[in-house]
């Protein structure tokens, strides 16, 4: 039987998400990302297809495809997840209209958003097949075109201060026009806050999220942040060698499920261990020193204050690999750390977080798809990419004197552990003065022998 496949997904979420240092303008972001799938999809389609459509049963009901049993079907959802969503229409043009809706919707509801789109007809006899030409369509539509969403910023109109757009929209709580992009941002950052506490409900409590990215438990005189970026190793080939439908739903479901059972895990302990920030970080009465901002799939980032990030991403990590997931096989994820101050651009930071989770991934790829940590500290900016940073400050004639990433695995004890690093660094800062550990910094630039001596 064939079918018209249609593979919907999101570019440029990242730049869209993190463009600004408004920690309230991320989150609304991340909630218009989830809505694309989650409110707009479901409203086009109860629009175009009133009654013919089956939207959530993919998550109910993954053994069963009613476009291929039920004839009075005309539209199904395949699966939703990791910023795509594969759709099955019974009539190829009836499809193409729902693309124009769709499209037309998210300029109207979020602007600065883009999208692409692959459409191809699939044997459902031979889905695997169909769907992996559906991603490689996607993939040079990605690339052929780029379309305008957003009003560019023309000499006779004012500029909005927050994103540099045009300003056309006026903003009754700042009292100013600012541009549509930062609007439909902040329209929805109180549904993001509802978001977020309707997921982690039975473990928050009274507690809530920050709302400002300043006042994450920062001390005065230490305004840096964490940023950091935790992504599964392997899941796009896991999600590949899906040869069902119904496998390929229940790996998305499970997934999610894992995902947000580690960020259960994690707000425990750091609830359970809240008492023990009082004398060190600078918190509001019942306010987390963190903030989830992308919680989708295995893809997850979240802000915290400097000293915390690492330690929250290692807890993360250790949590997410314990969950499990329906094709039976082990979790395991890398993240990238990147503290930076608290003023410095997010997306800057952001993408310093990616290209350090991605340090840790080229090492988990050589160990058999081991989890992996690597993290930066930019005491003040930084220019160019990870690996010109560290080639500019961290190489010398003797060799390289940066060690990362590490491994998350208690049960391995090596050089490369992280367990080890952390023993090593409570030794050293247990028995070495402060200036010693400033003046061996500097030493160690002059190789081995000077190391030794001193």
């Amino acid at each position: 039987m064939n079918i018209t496949g249609v593979l919907l997904d999101i570019t440029g979420i990242q730049r869209y998400v993190f463009g600004s240092n408004k920690l309230k303008e991320n989150l609304g972001a991340s909630c218009l990302v989830e809505n694309v799938y989650a409110e707009f999809l479901k409203e086009i389609a109860n629009s175009e297809f009133p009654g013919k459509n089956k939207l959530d049963c993919w998550r109910d009901e993954p053994e069963k495809l009613y476009i291929k049993e039920d004839s009075n079907v005309e539209m199904e959802v395949g699966y939703s997840g990791g910023g795509n969503a594969l759709l099955f229409f019974r009539n190829r043009i009836k499809s193409t209209q729902f693309i124009t809706e769709w499209s037309k919707r998210l300029l109207l509801e979020t602007h600065g958003l883009s999208t692409a789109v692959a459409i191809k007809d699939i044997d459902l006899d031979n889905l695997q097949q169909g769907v992996t030409d559906l991603f490689a369509e996607l993939n040079k539509d990605k690339f052929t075109y780029h379309p305008q969403v957003a009003l560019p910023r023309h000499g006779i109109t004012t500029e909005c201060p927050r994103t540099g757009l045009s300003a056309e929209y006026w903003f009754d709580k700042d009292g100013k026009y600012i541009s549509s992009v930062a609007a439909s941002k902040l329209n929805h950052t109180e549904s993001a806050y509802k978001m977020f506490r309707s997921l982690f409900g039975d473990v928050l409590n009274d507690y809530e999220f920050s709302e400002d990215i300043e006042r994450l438990g920062q001390s005065k005189g230490e305004s840096h942040i964490a940023i950091v970026h935790i992504d599964g190793n392997g899941m796009g080939k896991r999600f590949m060698d899906c040869s069902t439908i119904e496998s390929l739903r229940k790996l998305s479901v499970s997934l999610r499920k894992a995902t947000e059972k580690a960020m259960k895990l994690l707000l425990e302990q750091i609830i359970s261990d809240y008492a023990c920030y009082g004398d060190n970080f600078k918190l509001e009465p019942k306010t987390l020193p963190i903030c989830p901002i992308i919680l989708g799939g295995d893809d997850v980032t979240f802000v915290t204050d400097a000293r915390l990030g690492v330690y929250f991403a290692e807890k993360f990590i250790e949590a997410f690999v314990g969950q499990p997931v329906t094709d039976d096989k082990s979790l395991s994820a890398c993240a990238g750390v990147a503290i930076t101050k608290t003023k410095y651009p997010f997306y800057r930071g952001y993408q310093l977080a990616e290209d350090l989770c991605r340090s840790a991934k080229k090492k988990a790829k050589d160990n058999d798809g081991e989890s992996w940590l690597d993290f930066h500290i930019a005491y003040g900016g930084f220019s160019g990419e990870l690996s010109q940073i560290r080639q500019r400050h961290y190489t010398v004639k003797a060799g390289e004197l940066c060690y990362r990433p590490y491994r998350i695995c208690p049960d391995k004890a090596d050089a490369h552990s992280f367990s080890e690093f952390k023993k090593g660094v409570k030794m050293f800062f247990s028995k070495w003065p402060r200036n010693k550990q400033k003046e061996f910094r500097e030493i160690l630039t002059l190789g081995e022998n000077a190391a030794q001596q001193f």
